[in-house]
């Protein structure tokens, strides 16, 4: 019997090898831990201190369903409820800071900051388990999620100065 199909080479590689092997089989560095970890950490603190913006929810809040999405992605395993009663915790900051339709600054509640200090602690165990390609893959299907609900998703740079929305991108055309 003949082949129908001859073979056909996937084409030359693209870009760095050693580049690629990085980003989906190897674990995050330390300091990548750390520089995912900073914005989460100073949102927290300025919502622990009362002062904290929307902009800084909103990091704390993503952060926290990116930890979910790692979560279901299987890769680290168990803190299904830690993460939803951080997910309360802030649901429940949230309509506290917005009663009056206006965003009003509020000090955590003991609650709020137990559930949410822990997720934090957690969610770095999560980190240093993850492949950069892990951690994309989960805020990818994060904002696919969000923009398919008809949420809005926003870029940030690391200190929330410059916090615009995200264009959706076109198939086959990159942003």
């Amino acid at each position: 019997m003949s082949r129908t199909r001859f073979f056909r080479s996937g084409g030359k590689p693209q870009g760095d090898p050693l580049k690629a092997i990085n980003h989906h089989h190897t674990l995050l560095k330390a300091q990548e831990v750390a520089d995912t970890m900073q914005p989460l950490r100073d949102g927290f603190g300025v919502m622990r201190a009362g002062v904290a913006s929307h902009d800084h929810y909103v990091v704390v809040y993503t952060i926290f369903r990116i930890a979910s999405e790692i979560e279901k992605q299987g890769v680290v395993r168990g803190l299904a409820e830690h993460i939803q009663q951080a997910l309360q915790a802030c649901d429940s900051y949230y309509s506290r800071c917005m009663c009056a339709d206006v965003w009003t600054a509020h000090e955590l509640e003991f609650s709020e900051l137990d559930a949410m200090a822990n997720m934090i602690e957690l969610h770095e165990f999560q980190l240093k388990q993850l492949t950069l390609a892990e951690l994309h893959a989960a805020a990818r299907k994060l904002i696919a999620r969000t923009q398919s609900t008809g949420g809005e998703v926003y870029r940030a740079d690391i200190d929330l100065k410059n916090m615009k929305p995200m264009q959706q991108q076109k198939q086959g055309v990159p942003a």
